[in-house]
């Protein structure tokens, strides 16, 4: 899934000359026939919700509408993108550790089916919204766990706003909160796990603790919501994660430990492998025997290299039969933290050429820092029923500058 698809080449080759600025590229063809067979896998038991936060384009939202998906929004914006794409607020499942009163009022008219709680206060005002309007809402609360096992793009063992830890839950009187309908629990502190294994030893360690937290609060735990996490490899070496092998993991924990429901919120999982990130060599040259290749775009479209330290892959677009010998490749902007990675490309590469980074399709452009020094922002094109299209053109400082 890493590299492009031969037949897809020439069709690119044209986009290339067309746009001749970076740009992102979007198999929604591949992304639809993968979530499809998601959804012909899973048991009843599991849930899936399409986490928006990692691709939120209306023409992957509008692929979502035609499945058994919900969607995670964690935003207004988010909300909007959804329902302005065919979902409507009975499959849509509202996570984020900011929600104002005005924002739950907003998720209430617009018949949100879940809102997950991350405080106390979003308890209290969400309880005085719906008392006024004499509706119950089904809730999810989000419980932060203390780990003791390292780092995570989402916390892991770090104290992050992410909900409340279960003796802060513990503390609240829920008959005086009748018109709130608790189904279970939400926690969700590890991301881009690639270890069958190690996935299983986190699921474990919550359902087990949110067993004695419902018990302690008098709860029926009808769902059990344990976030998404599920990665993809950015390196060659590393293996996918076989969605087979998920869904019977859910169906054994679901049978050992008795529950109603269980939640996934896949993003990464279901995007990524269907994106790519295209940009050009602007210069080449040797720095104390170090080969650099500069290019057009970096960390201001694509930022995950600054943030985890961990690079996407990337090839040459046009084929070579040189050797290849290493790069440093590096981005646009006047900070040493643009460095996109180091890699293994042709030796003749040069400036013109063109460079493909894979896994894009999830935190991509809308994780980056595009306005950086005004360079320009990259264009989205997608592959939709066979045919190219491009959903936002190039943009450049003048389209947005005020």
């Amino acid at each position: 899934k890493m590299k492009l698809k031969d037949n897809h080449k020439l069709g690119l080759a044209k986009v290339i000359k067309d746009l001749d600025s970076s740009f992102f590229y979007y198999d929604v063809d591949g992304f639809k026939m993968h979530i499809k067979s998601m959804s012909k896998i899973k048991d009843d038991a599991l849930k899936l919700w399409y986490a928006c936060k990692s691709n939120p384009a209306s023409a992957i939202i509008d692929a979502i509408s035609d499945t058994s998906f919900g969607v995670d929004i964690s935003s207004s914006g988010e909300l909007s993108q959804a329902l302005g794409n065919g979902i409507p607020g009975s499959r849509i499942l509202s996570t984020g550790p900011s929600k104002t009163k005005e924002y739950l009022k907003l998720l209430i008219k617009s018949n949100v089916e879940i809102i997950v709680l991350e405080s106390i206060n979003q308890l209290i005002w969400l309880n005085e919204i719906i008392s006024e309007l004499n509706i119950k809402q089904k809730v999810l609360l989000r419980v932060q766990l203390e780990w003791g096992a390292g780092e995570s793009v989402l916390g892991g063992d770090q104290i992050t706003p992410f909900g409340l830890d279960p003796d802060a839950w513990r503390k609240i009187d829920y008959t005086e909160f009748k018109n709130i309908n608790i189904l279970g629990f939400h926690v969700f502190q590890w991301g881009n796990i690639l270890d069958l294994q190690n996935l299983e030893s986190i699921w474990r360690k919550i359902i087990v603790e949110m067993n004695a937290l419902s018990k302690d609060l008098k709860i029926n735990m009808t769902v059990i919501d344990l976030g998404g996490g599920i990665g993809i490899p950015y390196d060659k070496a590393d293996k996918d994660i076989d969605f087979n092998d998920v869904n019977d993991l859910v169906l054994k924990l679901k049978n050992e430990f008795s529950l109603d429901s269980i939640w996934l919120e896949p993003g990464r999982y279901c995007t990524g492998p269907y994106g790519h990130y295209f940009t050009q060599v602007t210069d080449r040259k040797t720095v104390r025997e170090k080969e650099i290749l500069v290019l057009e775009g970096g960390i201001n479209h694509l930022a995950r290299p600054a943030l985890t330290g961990n690079q996407f892959p990337c090839e040459s677009f046009r084929e070579s039969n040189e050797a290849s010998i290493e790069f440093h490749l590096h981005g646009p902007l006047c900070t040493a933290l643009d460095k996109m990675g180091v890699y293994q490309l042709p030796e003749d590469i040069n400036v013109g050429d063109w460079l493909v980074f894979s896994q894009v399709g999830a935190y991509g452009f809308t994780e980056s820092m595009p306005y950086f020094l005004c360079h320009n922002l990259p264009a989205e094109v997608i592959l939709l029923d066979g045919h190219f299209s491009i959903l936002r053109d190039v943009q450049s400082s003048s389209d947005w500058l005020v």
